[in-house]
């Protein structure tokens, strides 16, 4: 969303950017000339209210086009929109895998059967990957016209000033491997498995740096003392710059049990890391060939993990193999692709309006 707003053709589209609470790391980096409009949104149950606040506001400014990002806003919108009674198309962006991500949360049943009801009126649905869209056809049983894939994009400019940024830890200072992680620290992205795989590499004096935040912070330190590694792990917390940290590890680990996409891996890749990640749905498989630019291991095995983080470690022609091969794939997935790809999308829908 950032570098949609960023990067948008003002000489065709006028934004808007509407947020559920006006706060966030990124909120500093919404250029000058998008209005912000606040919902204020009070807590979990405020989702009528919400709704009624969006489609008010719908039918007051009447938008050529309305974009919505992540589940929850996405149903919000869409209901929005009804109730506002303004023929205006709506563009859902899915970032995730819903048959799975809807099962682990809550109010499964309800969510999915407003999904049912909802998602097959909007315009378009744009799924950050091939294995979204899937997931998407088979759930929703939706016209596969309807969802266009457009793979996330990474902004190598900012990467490359970023990833030079000093990093004050003594483990990069020393002449010792070190792994590392990024991801938010809930259930799914399973960094269980990785601090269990690296407690498993007996003979190299590693270290292993995780990068995120989230509810699992808790059970991942009580794993890290229980297996004895805590002064070889550490959780970093939310980094605004991983690519310092990323640039300078010697191996990039992603281990997660699903994806949406995974644009981390890129991240990692056109930092010049070798990654290694599970081979999960979806995403990964659609970044990584595995042997060319990536190892991938199936998901949940922590002795493949183990396995193919030590043969990375002892293995140095492997590494920089798999390191040239990984730059050249980053730069498959580059800005200004993204955006023509949003653009005509956008346009598309736009000029197939019926009023």
């Amino acid at each position: 969303m950032a570098l949609l707003l960023k990067y948008l053709n003002r000489e065709i589209f006028e934004l808007s950017l509407v947020l559920l609470n006006k706060e966030g790391v990124y909120l500093n980096e919404v250029p000058g000339d998008v209005t912000i409009v606040d919902l204020s949104k009070r807590g979990r149950m405020d989702f009528f209210r919400l709704a009624i606040r969006l489609a008010n506001l719908i039918a007051k400014e009447r938008p050529s086009l309305i974009v919505s990002f992540l589940t929850y806003t996405n149903y919000l919108t869409v209901l929005a929109r009804f109730l506002s009674r303004k023929n205006i198309p709506v563009v859902l962006s899915e970032r995730s895998i819903l048959s799975i991500a809807l099962r682990h949360g809550k109010f499964y049943l309800l969510k999915r059967n407003l999904m049912y009801l909802l998602y097959p009126h909007v315009a378009r649905i744009i799924a950050i990957s091939k294995g979204v869209k899937k997931d998407l056809l088979n759930f929703f049983s939706l016209n596969s016209e309807k969802v266009s894939v457009i793979y996330n994009a990474i902004d190598t400019a900012v990467i490359e000033r970023l990833k030079r940024e000093e990093v004050d830890h003594l483990w990069f200072q020393k002449n010792i491997p070190v792994l590392v992680a990024c991801g938010r620290l809930i259930h799914h992205k399973n960094h269980a498995i990785l601090i269990k795989s690296f407690a498993k590499l007996h003979g190299i004096d590693a270290r292993l740096i995780i990068l995120g935040e989230g509810e699992e912070r808790n059970s991942l330190v009580k794993l890290i003392y229980k297996l004895g590694v805590q002064h070889k792990v550490v959780l970093f917390g939310f980094q605004k710059n991983p690519f310092k940290f990323i640039a300078r590890s010697t191996v990039f680990i992603h281990p997660s049990d699903w994806e949406g996409f995974g644009n981390v891996i890129i991240e990692a890749m056109a930092c010049g890391v070798p990654v290694i990640s599970t081979r999960c749905p979806s995403g990964p498989n659609e970044i990584i060939t595995n042997e060319v630019n990536g190892l991938l291991i199936p998901v949940g095995d922590v002795d493949a993990l183990a396995t193919a983080t030590m043969r990375l470690l002892k293995d140095d022609q492997l590494r920089e193999r798999l390191i040239e091969a990984g730059r050249k794939r980053a730069n498959d997935f580059k800005l200004e692709k993204m955006m023509k790809a949003y653009e005509q999308v956008f346009l598309e829908v736009i000029e197939s309006r019926g009023d």
